[in-house]
C-alpha cells in the first residue's frame, strides 16, 4: 500500500452552482466532473456513512489542486461536535487521500484508532472510495482513481 498524498478538500455548501462560480473565479478552477445520487442508494450511503442521503456534487481542478463541492438534499443537518456531524454538514467535511489500495488504507486507519463507517464503493472507471473517521471525528476519504483522469499525477 502506498499513500500518494492529499487529493482534494471536500466542502458541503448550501448552493452548489454559486459555490462552483465562486471557487472557479477565486482559484481559477474548472469543473471536470459532476456527480449526483438520490435516495434510496444503499451503495452511496455505505460509502459516505449516511442513511437516506441525496446529493449533487462537482469536482473542480485548477491552481495545482482539486476541490470537491457537495450540496446535500438529505438527510437534515444535525450536531455541532465534529464526531457527531455527518459528511453532509456545511463547511470543510472531509480530507481525501489518494491511495493505491483503499481497503488496506481503511484497515490501517482502524488499526491506528480510527472508525470504519461503511464499505468502499467501486466505480465504473476502476477507482474506489470510502469515508471513515480519524480518532478525533474528522471524516477521511480514502480513494483510488482508476482511469478517471483525476490522479495527483495529472496535476
Amino acid at each position: 500500500m502506498k499513500f500518494r498524498g492529499i487529493h482534494h478538500a471536500g466542502l458541503v455548501v448550501r448552493d452548489l452552482d454559486a459555490a462552483v462560480a465562486f471557487y472557479g473565479a477565486l482559484l481559477d478552477m474548472e469543473v471536470i466532473g459532476r456527480d449526483r445520487w438520490r435516495a434510496p442508494d444503499p451503495e452511496a450511503d455505505s460509502a459516505v456513512g449516511l442513511a437516506g442521503s441525496s446529493a449533487d456534487g462537482a469536482m473542480m481542478r485548477g491552481s495545482g489542486s482539486y476541490l470537491e463541492l457537495w450540496q446535500y438534499h438529505a438527510p437534515a443537518r444535525v450536531g455541532d461536535d465534529p464526531a457527531d456531524r455527518g459528511a453532509h454538514e456545511l463547511g470543510l467535511r472531509h480530507l481525501a487521500i489518494e491511495v493505491d489500495d483503499v481497503g488496506a488504507a481503511l484497515d490501517r486507519l482502524v488499526e491506528l484508532g480510527g472508525t470504519r463507517t461503511g464499505d468502499p464503493l467501486r466505480f465504473d472507471h476502476g477507482g474506489e472510495a470510502v469515508y471513515c473517521r480519524d480518532p478525533f471525528g474528522t471524516i477521511i476519504e480514502f480513494m483510488s482513481v482508476g482511469s478517471s483522469g483525476e490522479s495527483l499525477d495529472e496535476l
